[in-house]
Parts: C-alpha cells; sequence; structure tokens
C-alpha cells in the first residue's frame, strides 16, 4: 500500500510516478468498493496514530491540548469498527486474530470509554455532585451558596496509551495486508481485458462536495 503525489494540471489531476501511463479509468465492482473502503479506514487509523504522536510534543499547558489528541486518536481508532452506511466496518475476530486475549480486554476497554464517557456521557467517569452550603447559624440565612463539585477521570496514562498504540498498529497492519491482496486480485481481473475494453472505461475522477451533501450518505 503507498502513497503517490498528485498534482493538477489543468482541469484535472495527475497521478506522479507513472510515466508510461496514458490513462486512469475508474474500476467500480464490489471488490473496487471495498478496497476504498479500506483505504478510508487506513486515513482514519493514521490519522489516530499521528494524533498519538503529536501528544509527545505538545505541551503540558493548556492541558486541553493532549486531552483532545487523545480522546481524537481514540474515536477516530474506534470509528474503523462502527457501524457506518457508508463503508464496511472492521471487526476484532479478523483484525485481532491470533492475539493475545489481552488485546481485546483493551479494546473493550476503548469502547467503552468512547461510548460511555467522550461522547455519551453514562458512566461514572464523569460526575457532578450538587450540594448547598450551610452556614454557622448565626446569620438571618442559612444557605451561603448551591455548589456543583465537578470531577472526570484521567484516562491519558502511560499503560493505555501504550495499548492504544499497539491497537492501532495491529489494525493498520490487517488493513494494508487486505488492500495489497485486494489490489492484486483487481489487477488480474483486468489484465483479462482488452486494452481497447480498459480504454473504453470512463475516467477516474473526483467530484468537490457540495454543501448539500453533507446531511446525505456518501453510498
Amino acid at each position: 500500500m503507498e502513497n503517490f503525489e498528485i498534482s493538477q494540471r489543468g482541469a484535472g489531476m495527475h497521478i506522479e510516478g507513472f510515466p508510461d501511463a496514458v490513462k486512469v479509468v475508474h474500476i467500480d465492482s464490489p471488490d473496487a468498493v471495498r478496497l476504498s473502503d479500506l483505504a478510508l479506514h487506513k486515513k482514519d487509523l493514521e490519522f489516530a496514530d499521528n494524533c498519538l504522536e503529536a501528544i509527545n510534543i505538545a505541551p503540558e499547558e493548556p492541558h486541553v491540548l493532549r486531552e483532545a489528541l487523545w480522546r481524537s486518536a481514540i474515536v477516530h481508532f474506534l470509528k474503523c469498527f462502527g457501524n457506518s452506511k457508508a463503508r464496511f466496518r472492521l471487526t476484532t475476530d479478523e483484525v485481532l486474530r491470533g492475539e493475545p486475549s489481552e488485546a481485546m480486554e483493551a479494546f473493550k476497554y476503548f469502547k467503552s470509554l468512547r461510548d460511555k464517557h467522550l461522547v455519551h456521557d453514562e458512566n461514572s467517569y464523569a460526575q457532578s455532585i450538587p450540594g448547598a452550603v450551610l452556614n454557622n447559624g448565626c446569620k438571618d440565612y442559612k444557605i451561603e451558596k448551591i455548589v456543583c463539585l465537578s470531577a472526570a477521570s484521567v484516562t491519558l496514562e502511560q499503560g493505555s496509551y501504550g495499548n492504544l498504540k499497539l491497537l492501532i498498529g495491529r489494525a493498520l497492519l490487517w488493513v494494508t495486508q487486505e488492500f495489497d491482496q485486494l489490489c492484486e486480485s483487481l489487477t488480474e481481473e483486468l489484465e483479462k481485458e482488452t486494452y481497447a475494453e480498459l480504454m473504453a472505461r470512463a475516467d477516474m475522477t473526483y467530484k468537490v462536495p457540495t454543501l448539500d451533501e453533507l446531511h446525505k450518505n456518501r453510498r
């Protein structure tokens, strides 16, 4: 799974690194759809990993910087295992196959952390306790102030950081292997077509999304 530079030429885009290329054709099949989904998973996983790396160089103050990177890493990692209507989801049965049981325990930890604390507020990792400050009874009123004690558990620590780093790395490895195998399979299928049939295929195109597409599923 390689990354290629893309440059703009006129109204179109040019993929660098293929001096003999004359055209980039669009492929549209179930395997091609799965290939594009894998590429999007890779993008999310790499973003999650980059967030973790950025934590190491982020200043300790303000605290919100490291916390934001930490939460973003968790969310983007688990996004790949969610029930998206636009792409197939990764499964722990496949990604963590052959890994020790601790890997699945770590995955469950981060899933609950996201589902019940970071994205939805459901568990005791965040608490807000209301109370009333009562004075000594020597005033014409008894309540000094209504207060609320708000507390949130710290989840960014070395052990959790290391576990998430390992999980992201394992998922990236699986996605990359699946992508490469699918590329080989698609190449074999396309090589069976004549050159004329391949040239007759539509060009691969990119359409800039419009504002109204924000509310719609991709597929």
